[in-house]
């Protein structure tokens, strides 16, 4: 039960993961108040020129969060491997969404860069990659949706005496989808919730991708207890 090994490695990354998230959301200040897709080019190049230092470092802190999230898919993956399915090719499928978030997270990080890099520039040069920051974290979430919809179908095709995880779970997780789903319009709209800086688009799905770090690393902790704990017994 004791045995280290690279699951149980990657499983101790999750609460970093965590803190990195709360970390840099409350230090990047433009999400403790989103910025309104309505501001001025003046007013966002304003902010950028004033923040420029928590920017900066809130978003080299905010890389992390994304390369953190490919250890939780993967763990995730090995215990589909453990489902009673015919194939491995939902396991595969989930692995390859797993590159989609970390990257598209890291290329709206890198847009804030660059435009706290050079605060002196045009105005309407920062207005327009502060609009392509937001769009690209907002709009990150169709690969959000499929791996919680991807998860949920392996645990309904999981028929063994005790399946891997139980139904809820998988309930759990085409709720967290749903809750995503709003954020993938965003583009539509500058006011309303569907807003970048709206309730559906930003405080719903980011509450909702904290409240499934949380959930899935509290699941995947008991399971792989249970599994070490069982082959523990069976040596």
């Amino acid at each position: 039960m004791k045995r280290t090994d690279g699951e149980f490695i990657l499983l101790c990354t999750l609460p970093v993961v965590a803190l990195i998230w709360v970390s840099a959301f409350f230090l990047f200040p433009g999400f403790a108040h989103p910025m309104s897709p309505t501001l001025s080019a003046e007013e966002v190049a304003t902010f950028y020129r004033d923040k420029t230092a928590r920017i900066r470092y809130s978003m080299i802190l905010f890389n992390w969060f994304g390369v953190g999230l490919v250890p939780i898919v993967i763990l995730l993956a090995m215990q589909i491997r453990r489902m009673a399915h015919r194939t491995p090719i939902l396991s595969y499928c989930l692995i390859a969404c797993s590159g989609g978030p970390p990257t598209i997270f890291l290329i709206a990080n890198m847009f804030w860069l660059l435009g706290s890099f050079r605060p002196d520039r045009a105005p309407e040069l920062t207005q327009a990659l502060n609009d392509l920051a937001w769009l690209t974290f907002t709009l990150v979430v169709p690969y959000l949706i499929a791996q919680c919809l991807l998860l949920a179908l392996a645990i309904f095709w999981d028929h063994q005496n005790r399946p891997v995880f139980k139904r809820w779970v998988a309930l759990f997780n085409v709720a967290t989808a749903v809750a995503l789903a709003p954020a993938a319009f965003t583009a539509l709209s500058l006011t309303g919730p569907l807003a970048w800086d709206g309730l559906l688009s930003f405080w719903v799905k980011n509450s909702a991708i904290a409240v499934w770090i949380v959930v899935m690393g509290a699941v995947l902790a008991q399971n792989i207890r249970e599994q070490r704990a069982q082959e523990w017994v069976a040596a």
